[in-house]
């Protein structure tokens, strides 16, 4: 008798059922276009495009995801991808508006 127990890997009988995936995609895609398009250089610590890539990775494991919801997390992945290479999602310094002179 073994004393260690190997972690159990979830089955497809173990997911959660991919009408719950909907809400938490939303939130994820509404916040990769703002991380990737908006935010830039001012991202909070820590919720950069590498943790919007977990909670995708996570959200692949946790749902039993359709066809559909797996092409809009396939093109999360590459909206990061893109927004890294392209110097966005917290690699690049957002420019301040210029400042004006106060006049008495």
């Amino acid at each position: 008798m073994r004393s260690t127990q190997q972690p159990q890997r979830p089955n497809a009988g173990s997911l959660l059922p991919a009408s719950l995936a909907d809400t938490e995609l939303d939130h994820v895609e509404r916040m990769v276009q703002y991380v990737t398009h908006v935010q830039g250089a001012h991202s909070p610590r820590g919720i950069d495009a590498d943790y919007w890539k977990k909670r995708l990775r996570v959200l692949e494991q946790t749902y039993d995801l359709v066809a559909t919801q797996r092409q809009r997390v396939a093109r999360l992945f590459a909206m990061l991808e893109r927004g890294e290479h392209d110097g966005r999602a917290g690699c690049e310094p957002r420019t301040a508006a210029p400042r004006r002179a106060f006049v008495a």
